[in-house]
């Protein structure tokens, strides 16, 4: 049965969420964390708008002073003074409008930079590389150039190039101005230089393992490292699989060296640090040498306290990302509690109209209106609700209500109020879904492709949840 997040008809309800990933100026590698409380009982609400991103190296001194609320939308983040929301070439690449971004484009450049961003939707990243690559160093437009050098450093990550990610300011000859684009994610680039490649074996039958759902919601699998069994999240929000320092420690994994990288959450830091999984079981599938970062275990846990649907400080024991999700085809029946595995045959899907799954820096569901217009939600099963960006509320045509609460993350806590949209219909896959009680939230910066929401894991309320990154599908059955 699917854990309640009601704690009684006049009770408070906590909502949280653990998510990670890893973001820069140009991509997001998601770390989770948090809550939503409120004094209205809200039915099966579950979720928070944690997001971690990586901002540089610190001395080994512990938690950092909160930089702030980061933005938990997807996508390059872009310096707002090169690009404008009112731009229709940059407002078409940000819903991924690919063919009107060619038509409104104001030159080669443009042009190009459309051409790769299409490409890396459609999973060419060899030919988006090499587009990116050349828009990186022109000089005519220089939005093209700082938007091209964030997606070449998002796409190099997304495909554990660490060495290249590491040199492209030298590769690039980047001037200071430019290298500030990517230094974040140049950082991650040189923690991981000289891994082994990730490998992945995989029996020849598909693999059926139990599904467990977590006490807000989430998935979750057993996960086998060095011999000892834990509870690991499965988060398509997340960019690498996450470790409790407490696993770390059991499991005998020591990290790389003694940096210490800082990830921004959506509502203050923290620090990490980098590691390598030498073998990690799933089931009968064996994967060797996976990136990793070791999260001290006081801060990956679901925080907030009173609720009786929640134990407080309840620990978390780490979570496999999307570097590990999106090699697989997964069907979760959250009803069953049974989760699939199976290697993804080539559908020639991708690139056509039947894709409803992107990556652009996240992966992203095409999702259609009542109305009949296309809006993209961020994928994120680590999100225990599904929420829609204030932007969009308007062209979702939704009326909302107020909600008191707070926004709980990582080591910080936002006052916010909230706002929520009662029902709204959505049509994902040609399947229409009656949402309720979506949660409101305000997007804080700029990025490339901007999120009109995010999708999350109570969608397994209308059946089986099937992601096929290879063949970009995405698809909830009976």
């Amino acid at each position: 049965m699917r854990p309640s997040s009601r704690t009684g008809s006049r009770g408070s309800i906590r909502v949280r969420r653990v998510h990670f990933e890893i973001m820069g100026v140009a991509a997001f590698l998601a770390l989770p964390t948090g809550c939503l409380e409120t004094g209205t009982a809200i039915a099966s609400l579950r979720s928070d708008l944690s997001a971690v991103a990586p901002v540089g190296r610190m001395p080994d001194s512990g938690p950092q002073t909160a930089p702030g609320p980061s933005d938990n939308s997807a996508g390059a983040k872009l310096d707002q003074s090169l690009v404008f929301s009112s731009d229709e070439y940059w407002r078409a690449l940000g819903d991924l409008d690919i063919a009107a971004s060619r038509v409104v484009a104001r030159g080669e450049p443009e042009v190009a930079f459309a051409e790769a961003v299409a490409l890396l939707a459609a999973g060419d990243y060899e030919e988006a590389t090499r587009l990116f690559t050349a828009m990186s160093t022109q000089t005519t437009d220089t939005p093209v150039a700082a938007a091209s050098q964030s997606m070449l450093a998002t796409t190099f990550m997304h495909q554990h190039k660490w060495e290249q990610l590491r040199d492209l300011s030298v590769t690039l000859n980047l001037s200071s101005v430019y290298q500030a684009n990517v230094a974040e994610l140049e950082s991650w680039g040189k923690a991981f230089a000289g891994l082994e490649p990730q490998v992945m074996v995989f029996p020849s039958e598909p693999v059926s393992l139990q599904l467990g759902i977590s006490a807000v919601g989430t998935p979750s699998i057993r996960v086998r490292i060095n011999g000892r069994d834990y509870n690991f999240w499965l988060d398509t929000g997340s960019t690498l699989t996450v470790l409790s320092s407490t696993v770390a420690a059991d499991a005998g994994i020591a990290a790389l060296g003694s940096e210490i990288l800082r990830v921004a959450t959506f509502t203050g830091s923290a620090p990490v640090k980098t590691a390598v999984l030498k073998r990690m079981e799933i089931g009968p599938i064996v994967i060797t040498n996976s990136p990793a970062m070791i999260m001290d275990a006081s801060l990956l846990r679901i925080k907030g306290a009173g609720a009786e649907a929640f134990r407080a400080g309840q620990s978390i024991d780490g979570i496999i990302g999307w570097d590990v999700i999106r090699q697989f085809a997964i069907t979760m029946d959250f009803a069953a509690g049974k989760v699939v595995f199976k290697q993804p045959e080539n559908l020639g899907t991708i690139g056509t109209s039947a894709q409803n799954l992107t990556w652009v820096g996240r992966p992203f569901v095409r999702v259609r209106t009542a109305g009949g217009e296309t809006v993209q939600f961020t994928l994120d099963t680590g999100a225990q609700s599904t929420f829609v960006n204030d932007a969009v509320v308007k062209k979702l045509r939704a009326g909302t209500t107020r909600l008191d609460g707070r926004i709980f993350g990582i080591a910080a806590n936002l006052g916010e109020k909230a706002r929520l949209i009662p029902a709204l219909r959505l049509e994902i896959d040609g399947k229409s879904l009656l949402m309720r009680e979506l949660i409101v939230y305000t997007r804080t910066s700029a990025t490339l492709v901007e999120s009109d929401g995010i999708l999350g894991s109570n969608v397994s309320l209308f059946g089986t949840i099937t992601i096929d990154a290879t063949n970009g599908l995405f698809s909830i059955g009976e």
